[in-house]
């Protein structure tokens, strides 16, 4: 099956004016070009997203390396046309307002376009968006909200990013738009309620592209952006009398193109364990220590200020109570590793080499108190903990390049478990 692309251009940015006849700037003749650019989004067919407008697109020209900012516009319909530049290769990106997360309530369109500038000549471009993020639907029957009063409808790619729909979220929730990991070719989906007459039912199923109702040609067995799961709850009765619950689902693909583009990611977090549920567990040890970590993020110095700090949390479970948790910091810029040992050093606290301890550490809660910013620190023994790496935003904020936080929890049987927060600071 051919790919039908629905092309939703912005009116006001595609009725570009000609200016071929338009004189350059004096003295700028020999090596200046012009450029008339418009934006438009590829809608997939099977979402049935809404459609939103790309006036208020922003829009960013690089250097050929795609990092190198030349002009940057916060939107689409505050572009001048035409849109004077030195000849040269340029890449053009727009993308929806804001930034990216993992789980968001509409869909997020980014896209990018190389295009030549010539001398004296005019170049017209169009900036194309894609869905970068996957949208997942719930849908259920009136036998099974007549039988449950209370459920919990998780999926998970395996890698410890996962979304939740609840009964708190009512009878018909708003459909949720989630960045999967990288090569994720299945979703798992968990089903776990509860009935009027109190018992409990719960049931799992794995998702494929494989069965999708969709396909097209050429498309990647994936799941990625711009496809679509819709998933159908329904119970069904066993030859026992118990309840079953049938889990089915619609599954829509876009097409085999990745999203061509470098976009801003913020990681609202991993799943909190709910009503005592067990968290995803990371392999590495017999899982009496779980570390639920942020992706990587990142940021633009100037933002990380008004970020949400919640973005950086790091969720710590250990069954057996947590003795240790161990902080160090690495960065590749050297004016952070600094700040950092100046910093710590007033409130005797390395950061850089020797590692931080948390459990019970009360010159931490000083440290972060000068930088405005509460923290609790666990005691030992204590079962779960949330370390908030968001509140180094405000020191990271202004401090470029990748900063690396390695976190090492221990419980009192001495089982260990490590990982790694990642942030990126661009200029």
């Amino acid at each position: 099956m051919k790919l039908h692309k629905i092309l939703l251009g912005c009116a006001a940015a595609m009725a570009l004016a000609s200016c071929v006849s338009e004189d350059l700037p004096k003295g700028q003749a020999q090596d200046m070009g012009r450029l008339e650019l418009g934006v438009e989004t590829l809608q997939p067919m099977k979402t049935r997203a809404d459609v939103y407008t790309v006036t208020n697109f922003p829009v960013t020209i690089y250097e050929a390396d795609g990092t190198t900012k030349v002009e940057s516009y916060e939107s689409s319909s505050t572009m001048p046309t035409p849109i004077l530049l030195p000849v040269g290769t340029y890449v053009l990106e727009a993308h929806t307002p804001g930034i990216m997360e993992r789980i968001m309530d509409a869909p997020y369109y980014i896209g990018r376009e190389t295009s030549e500038i010539i001398k004296n000549g005019t170049t017209q471009s169009t900036i194309t968006c894609k869905m970068a993020n996957t949208s997942i639907s719930v849908k259920f029957s009136q036998d099974f909200l007549d039988l449950f009063t209370e459920w919990t409808i998780t999926f998970d790619d395996g890698t410890d990013n996962a979304i939740s729909f609840t009964n708190a979220e009512g009878s018909a929730p708003a459909t949720k738009y989630w960045v999967l990991s990288d090569n994720v070719d299945k979703i798992n989906v968990g089903f776990k309620g509860k009935k009027a007459d109190g018992g409990s039912v719960t049931a799992s199923n794995t998702l494929t592209k494989l069965e999708a109702t969709e396909t097209y040609d050429g498309e990647s067995m994936n799941f990625g952006g711009g496809d679509a799961v819709v998933v159908n709850v329904t119970p069904t009765d066993a030859t026992s009398g118990l309840v079953n619950i049938s889990i089915t689902a619609s599954i829509f693909g876009l097409d085999a193109e990745e999203v061509p583009a470098i976009i801003q990611f913020v990681d609202n977090g991993p799943l909190k364990p709910d009503d005592g549920e067990e968290p995803n567990p990371q392999p590495g040890d017999d899982n009496t220590i779980v570390l639920n970590l942020p992706a990587p993020l990142t940021f633009t110095m100037g933002e990380g200020s008004s970020l949400d700090t919640s973005l950086g949390d790091t969720h710590i479970e250990c069954t057996n109570g947590i003795k240790s948790l161990m902080v160090t910091a690495e960065s590749t810029n050297p004016d952070m590793v600094s700040s950092l040992v100046a910093v710590g050093a007033g409130y005797g606290l390395d950061f850089v080499e020797a590692g931080v301890e948390v459990v019970g550490n009360t010159a931490l809660v000083k440290f972060f108190s000068g930088l405005g910013k509460d923290l609790s620190v666990p005691a030992e023994g204590d079962t779960s903990y949330d370390f908030p790496i968001g509140n180094f935003f405000t020191l990271l904020d202004v401090m470029s390049g990748t900063h690396t936080f390695h976190l090492t929890a221990i419980d009192l049987e001495g089982n260990k478990k490590s990982g790694d927060v990642v942030i990126t600071v661009n200029e």
